[in-house]
């Protein structure tokens, strides 16, 4: 009688771990991977966001056309930053931010000035991937299918350019705050419109 009771309770404490782990085997599968793309959208708007503000940062510094006067762009990505379970599972919200110079080149006085181009290309999982681009003042985002236009109009091309002899390429990924200093350096005329030379710096 009594080995029947031990018995019981060997098989009552299996049946109530078997349904705990079925449980949280649910609640990885269905659950954890839903909060981890609301999460992850989440940081691809915030992001988003930011680029739109520093667009507009640099479409400012360009009306006033001041020269030597700084500027400082602070990118963060959305709070919330790793969901943890008790399986200490995580997933990498980090994306990847570059700068680098854009094609074509413009020769003025024997001295090659490029477009600029800011990216940044998620790392998310889930949630759709997206890859924002500032390219020589147009602003484009992808999948959003969102553009913002660019500086001038058909009769004046203003263009963002950088120098060649001064400009450092950036790459930056896994970074929790991403800090893009520029400064107006000067502003140029040419037959292919008002050339605006920014010096960029990226940490």
């Amino acid at each position: 009688m009594c080995g029947d009771d031990a018995v019981s309770e060997v098989i009552g404490f299996s049946l109530i771990l078997v349904m705990i782990i079925l449980a949280l085997g649910i609640w990885a599968v269905h659950t954890a991977p839903q909060f981890t793309e609301d999460l992850e959208r989440t940081q691809n708007e915030n992001i988003l966001r930011q680029f739109a503000a520093f667009k507009y940062d640099l479409d400012s510094f360009l009306a006033a056309g001041n020269t030597g006067v700084y500027g400082r762009k602070i990118f963060t990505y959305a709070s919330g930053k790793h969901p943890s379970s008790i399986f200490t599972f995580s997933r990498p919200l980090h994306g990847r931010f570059s700068m680098e110079r854009g094609h074509p080149a413009f020769q003025i006085d024997g001295t090659a000035y490029y477009p600029v181009v800011f990216t940044y290309r998620s790392a998310n999982r889930y949630a759709e991937n997206i890859v924002l681009e500032l390219r020589d003042g147009v602003f484009t985002a992808d999948p959003y299918g969102l553009t913002l236009p660019g500086y001038g109009n058909e009769n004046s091309a203003v263009h963002m350019v950088v120098s060649d002899s001064s400009f450092v390429p950036w790459v930056i990924s896994g970074e929790e705050e991403v800090i893009v200093s520029y400064r107006l350096e000067r502003v140029l005329q040419s037959g292919s419109g008002i050339f605006c030379v920014f010096d960029f710096s990226m940490r």
